[in-house]
């Protein structure tokens, strides 16, 4: 391990010291130095892993678009087609008549 030149004083809350207390490590500065340890040596794996997933929400929220579009067109196409069943179907009532 490296040598340890800082010495220091901190105040922690009570839910801090509970975490750092049940870290690994022998004693408090051995926790503490683990736990700090730890979180630099899983940033860099966890930053990766985040752009990853936004790339993957990026994705999957043009995916949603591009199906929305698709619904909106297809509620348009029905509306349409109803509106030709009606004309169809007063049509139908109007050759009934003249016939």
């Amino acid at each position: 391990m490296a040598k340890k030149n800082n010495l220091k004083s901190i105040r922690l809350s009570d839910q801090v010291m509970d975490y750092v207390i049940n870290f690994e490590g022998d004693g408090f500065n051995q926790k503490f130095e683990n736990l700090v340890l730890f979180c630099m040596e899983q940033e860099e794996s966890k930053k990766q892993r985040i752009t990853l997933l936004d790339q993957q929400i990026a994705k999957q929220y043009k995916k949603l678009n591009a199906l929305q579009q698709i619904s909106s067109e297809i509620g348009d196409v029905r509306r349409a087609l109803t509106h030709l069943e009606q004309q169809a179907n007063d049509l139908s009532i109007l050759m009934d008549e003249l016939l």
